[in-house]
């Protein structure tokens, strides 16, 4: 698939997940000459802005005891008919796996869930491999839905995380009709 347009949408409380969706932007920028990427946050946004881009690099915090972000519970409610038919989104998300190892990367799921309802292509599992936590919404078949972050807990590894989730992405786009 020949890709145009890369949007990276975010919902950030603490700066966790901004500060990963513009390292992302950064990353993808770097490694496509084609695309344009684009970092933006869902708060107060219109849904339809969505329909803008024809990848979708979707990233979210688990908050709480597994609930999704506020910005993203805001923007769902709003959400409507909107359809992604066919568009490919890859997820991200933040966590704490040390304090919330039973609801880690929660958000994942259900944002994963209700994308797909909508007709998105899920793209961009990554390995649970690495990873101490007891349950997660984000797990399918053995691997997250999409990147999984937990910045309080192995910031060290964010950065390589996020560049090898990167060309992942990139190699998936790439193998698409």
């Amino acid at each position: 698939m020949q890709v145009h347009s890369i949007g990276v949408f975010y919902g950030s409380t603490t700066g966790n997940t901004e500060e990963a969706a513009d390292e992302i932007t950064r990353v993808l920028c770097a490694s496509t000459d084609e695309a344009t990427v684009r970092a933006i946050s869902v708060s107060g946004m219109n849904p339809e802005k969505l329909l803008d881009f024809e990848v979708l690099v979707v990233g979210c915090p688990t908050w709480d005891e597994g609930q999704l972000q506020s910005d993203w519970e805001c923007l769902l409610r709003r959400f409507g008919e909107l359809r992604l038919e066919g568009k490919p989104v890859a997820l991200f998300g933040s966590g704490d796996a040390l304090c919330y190892p039973e609801t880690f990367q929660d958000a994942m799921g259900i944002l994963g869930s209700e994308l797909r309802a909508r007709g998105a292509r899920l793209i961009g599992s990554w390995p649970t491999d690495g990873y101490t936590f007891e349950t997660s919404r984000g797990v399918e078949n053995g691997r997250f839905l999409g990147l999984a972050l937990d910045t309080d807990d192995s910031w060290s590894l964010t950065r390589s995380r996020i560049a090898t989730w990167s060309s992942q992405l990139l190699t998936e786009l790439s193998e698409l009709p």
